[in-house]
């Protein structure tokens, strides 16, 4: 006779294999729905065990689905794999969706017009069967030098995703995921005139914790950094710093926040944006952005109580100087975790003279400056964060630490 181990038992055992120490800041306090591949594989094992195993795993294994438009396991296409998940008893289990684009199998398999026409017919009705979704990430293109998709798929795939969101309701989302090629194609949101029969934007932004959004294509060669990537007509003929504001509404609208990233290949000026003056983060991460001292001291003034996590990556400071900014850092008591890279000041403008020299690809420093007293500041932003990491008994970060090291 064979032995029949106890629900509670099995459930011990799979939260213990799944169980993970996060000593800093972490997305995955928003959103602990992620495993490490080793998990992953134990869990798969454990399915196999028994029926309460095959439960108790399976809890977790779907809480995750990744179902990319290019992709395919032993001949069934991941959005196959994805329809049928949508049709079972784990659809209640799905916490996080991954879809869209796959850059990782774009050499391997090359998306077609089939697979683009699929996917737009099937997300919608997909989507609605997953009724506890909590994050969503979509991808309609990727940062490359190399266009795996026509203009026309990418168009196709944004109003898929922009279809999806505006009729299905999704009650429970908390994170929101973007990968556009241009800032001009966030206004499929705000189209005009708008449908009696949407869901309002401000309905879906207004429950969100975490709201990233992306440009991932170049739309002019002035400002591209090391090698030039050719900018198609079809781009070039919406710049993104000039469109923008499609991007920044979404963010106006979500004035319950915890964590937003914002990332572009042009620089777009991000001080334009008018937040809500609700918005209390926690993260706040910016990639290839033009900001002024005044919008950041507003900013962290606004979430002084909140900030844990800042990361600055190319970030360009139109007025002000690094040395404010990291001195107005330093007035958040929390902030534990921080990430500086390459940032620096702009070509032209008040500030054009404080540019340093462009370094070597990979040989990267924190800030891109000719003012000595910049980097006076992130020292003294480096021994303030790190007692406050003490402070709270975990690890200090060495000075030489990737995160703020030249």
């Amino acid at each position: 006779m064979a032995l029949t181990i106890p629900v509670e038992i099995c459930d011990m055992i799979v939260d213990h294999v799944v169980a993970t120490v996060e000593k800093d800041y972490s997305l995955r306090d928003l959103f602990p729905y992620t495993l490490d591949l080793d998990a992953r594989s134990q869990l798969m094992s454990l399915r196999l065990v028994s029926r309460n195993f095959c439960a108790a795993a399976s809890l977790h294994l779907f809480k995750r689905v990744i179902a990319p438009i290019n992709s395919s396991v032993r001949g069934r296409s991941s959005l196959q794999r994805f329809i049928e998940i949508s049709r079972s008893k784990y659809a209640a289990h799905v916490r996080n969706l991954e879809t869209g684009y796959n850059s990782w199998f774009a050499s391997l398999c090359p998306i077609i017009g089939q697979e683009i026409q699929d996917f737009a017919g099937l997300l919608s009705p997909c989507l609605a069967q997953l009724s506890d979704l909590r994050v969503l990430k979509f991808r309609a293109s990727v940062e490359s030098s190399i266009r795996v998709m026509t203009r026309d798929q990418e168009r196709t795939a944004i109003e898929a995703i922009v279809t999806a969101l505006r009729f299905v309701i999704l009650p429970h989302l908390e994170g929101l995921e973007l990968f556009f090629p241009m800032a001009h194609d966030f206004r499929y949101f705000f189209p005009s005139p708008i449908s009696p029969l949407y869901i309002p934007m401000e309905d879906l932004l207004h429950g969100l914790k975490y709201l990233a959004l992306h440009v991932t294509a170049y739309t002019k060669e002035l400002g591209q950094r090391y090698w030039r990537t050719p900018v198609p007509p079809a781009y070039a003929a919406f710049p993104n710093n000039l469109h923008a504001a499609h991007l920044f509404r979404l963010v106006e609208l979500a004035p319950n926040l915890e964590a937003l990233r914002i990332s572009s290949t042009d620089v777009i000026p991000f001080h334009t944006i008018h937040s809500s003056p609700a918005l209390r983060l926690t993260s706040l991460c910016l990639e290839r952005v033009l900001i002024t001292f005044d919008h950041i001291r507003a900013l962290t003034g606004q979430c002084k109580d909140h900030l844990k996590h800042i990361e600055p990556s190319l970030v360009e400071l139109h007025s002000g100087t690094w040395h404010m900014v990291l001195t107005q850092l330093r007035q958040l008591p929390h902030l534990i975790d921080i990430s500086i890279n390459s940032c620096g000041y702009p070509f032209t403008g008040p500030n054009a003279h404080l540019r340093g020299i462009l370094p070597e690809p990979d040989d990267p420093e924190p800030l891109e400056t000719m003012n000595t007293a910049d980097y006076r500041g992130l020292d003294e932003l480096k021994d303030f964060v790190n007692a406050n990491r003490v402070a709270l008994g975990l690890e200090p970060w060495e000075r030489r630490d990737s995160r703020w090291s030249r």
